[in-house]
């Protein structure tokens, strides 16, 4: 019985020593304002590989990162890059983003970790800019976006509202992300 026992734990000391961990990204909430910056060009890289808006060397010079800078930020949503290989994006993430969502009193930052949300969203802020340049109808507007919900809450979509909230100038949205205070 005593062989058995320290058979066993020999065994279990082994299996444990032989785990390599990866570091974790850092929490989103522990960044200070420069790392959110970061952190942000890392995730528009992320967008922009997706898109297939360039090969990876050459976005990233485009967002100003580093190979090391980028797998800090992004780990296992960037795929290959080893043996030759190269490196492609996962076709969807978990990360913490901070986005603004249209509300009837304005836009909010709300955090969403869903690649697929932010994606939405940022459909609906083209939509609302086509709809405010004129480029778009309220009655295509409002079918298009009329009860649809990101991330659990109802997307604000009376052009009525968002019309004169334009006209007072509470609409001035460049950027989807919400601001996270760092050098822009």
């Amino acid at each position: 019985m005593k062989r058995q026992a320290k058979k066993l734990m020999k065994k279990k000391r082994v299996a444990s020593e032989d785990i390599v961990r990866k570091p974790r990204s850092p929490r989103y909430s522990s960044l200070t304002a420069r790392e959110k910056a970061t952190r942000e060009r890392s995730l528009a890289l992320l967008s922009d590989l997706r898109g297939g808006k360039g090969p990876y060397t050459e976005l990233l010079r485009k967002h100003h990162l580093d190979t090391r800078t980028a797998h800090k930020y992004l780990g296992q949503d960037l795929l290959g890059g080893t043996g030759g290989k190269r490196v492609r994006p996962s076709k969807a993430d978990r990360r913490v983003r901070e986005l603004l969502f249209p509300m009837s009193s304005g836009d909010l930052p709300i955090l969403t970790r869903s690649s697929q949300d932010a994606t939405k969203l940022s459909e609906f802020f083209q939509d609302r800019d086509k709809l405010l340049r004129g480029k778009l109808t309220a009655q295509t507007f409002e079918a298009k976006w009329r009860g649809v919900r990101i991330g659990g809450q109802e997307v604000f979509a009376d052009v009525t509202v968002i019309l004169d909230m334009a006209n007072a100038g509470d609409l001035k949205v460049e950027n989807l992300y919400a601001s996270t205070g760092g050098a822009q």
